[in-house]
């Protein structure tokens, strides 16, 4: 797949392939190098599921997503010996919702071309849209966690406290898990957005073509 849209061959489809394993270990990498080791209080784990969508379209930025958090459990459950909780893999719908809004957004790429301001207002848009869809799906699948499975899914370290806090203020809890995930949220998909856009203008202009 090329960044120009044309009828796919068998080498689009495996650049297509390779660009969605690429994108799957720069979300890692990302996540494992600012978060765990840099202990940046974000999320920074869909720069390339960004990428990809912008790359290659709706479906590939959706096997990103999905595969993400699939990895993710399985990674830490090898790595520390823990049990398996296949409910921890609903927060890859939250990286869907990301990979949808991006997707809407970014099927004219001419919209892009048409001045820096342009870009960047279309991408300020795509982050803010994206966020709120990803603290309010985050929020309702942490709101289930919460009442049925008695908290034993992910919860990122970043928002428990915040959590704790608005609870304590009688919110309720659907209202306080989608609260607490917004300003983090929204710095997260600022960050992520900016960087999948600019991975993706990198590729485009490394392989000769128009991003």
């Amino acid at each position: 797949m090329v960044c120009a849209k044309r009828s796919l061959h068998g080498s689009d489809v495996s650049r297509i392939i390779v660009a969605c394993v690429m994108a799957e270990l720069l979300n890692l990498l990302c996540k494992w190098l600012l978060c765990d080791v840099a202990h940046v209080p974000l999320f920074m784990d869909t720069i390339g599921s960004v990428a990809i969508t912008f790359y290659a379209g709706l479906l590939p930025g959706v096997f990103v997503a999905l595969g993400l958090n699939v990895l993710q459990v399985l990674f830490i459950a090898a790595v520390t010996g823990s049990p398996v909780y296949p409910w921890e893999m609903a927060y890859a719908l939250c990286g869907v919702a990301i990979v949808c809004v991006t997707w809407a957004f970014s099927r004219t790429k001419a919209n892009f071309r048409m001045g820096r301001v342009i870009a960047v207002l279309y991408l300020v848009l795509i982050a803010l849209v994206s966020a709120f869809a990803s603290s309010f799906i985050g929020g309702m699948i942490e709101t289930v966690n919460r009442l049925f499975f008695d908290g034993i899914a992910y919860s990122a370290d970043q928002l428990e406290h915040f959590v704790r806090a608005l609870l304590g203020e009688n919110l309720g809890l659907l209202a306080s898990c989608v609260i607490a995930r917004i300003p983090v949220t929204v710095l997260d998909r600022v960050f992520c957005t900016f960087a999948g856009f600019g991975v993706y203008w990198l590729v485009c202009h490394s392989e000769g073509k128009r991003p």
